[in-house]
């Protein structure tokens, strides 16, 4: 009988079995990139049940819109990182809030993004890095213009 090979690396992360190792570590750099804005931003952690998180969240509850959230100041997070099962989820507010953020994204960050605003980051080769770092600077303008910040 035949053994299977355990997979890793990049051909594991697409199949959704990245070593979790190394998704702590992709994890850690991404909140170090992250923390960086702290302040203006407040750190957050530990809002989603059983897994590793990092939130960057406006110092003050904001109205985001008169219907969002029935009109009430709430405390938004402009980026926040959960640690899943295969990837790293970066999400990320400011595609929600600025039309066409997404085109203007570094190509292989964009890949990334799985759903409205959630990236599924499983290693962070330089343009990758490089694009979170660009979105997190204009993230923080978005904010500022806003007045959140």
């Amino acid at each position: 009988m035949k053994k299977a090979k355990a997979r890793t690396g990049a051909k594991a992360a697409k199949r959704g079995n990245a070593p979790h190792g190394n998704l702590n570590a992709v994890f850690d750099e991404l909140k170090g990139m992250m923390a960086v804005h702290v302040p203006p931003f407040k750190a957050g952690g530990g809002q989603v049940p059983a897994k590793k998180d990092f939130h960057l969240i406006v110092p003050v509850p904001v109205v985001v819109s008169p219907n969002a959230y029935g009109g009430k100041p709430y405390p938004v997070a402009m980026a926040s990182l959960i640690l899943q099962k295969g990837f790293v989820g970066f999400y990320y507010t400011p595609v929600y809030l600025v039309p066409g953020l997404k085109n203007k994204l570094r190509p292989k960050l964009a890949k990334l993004l799985k759903g409205k605003s959630c990236f599924h980051v499983t290693a962070l080769e330089a343009e990758v890095r490089e694009g979170i770092k660009e979105a997190l600077e204009i993230g923080v303008r978005c904010f500022r213009e806003r007045g959140w910040l």
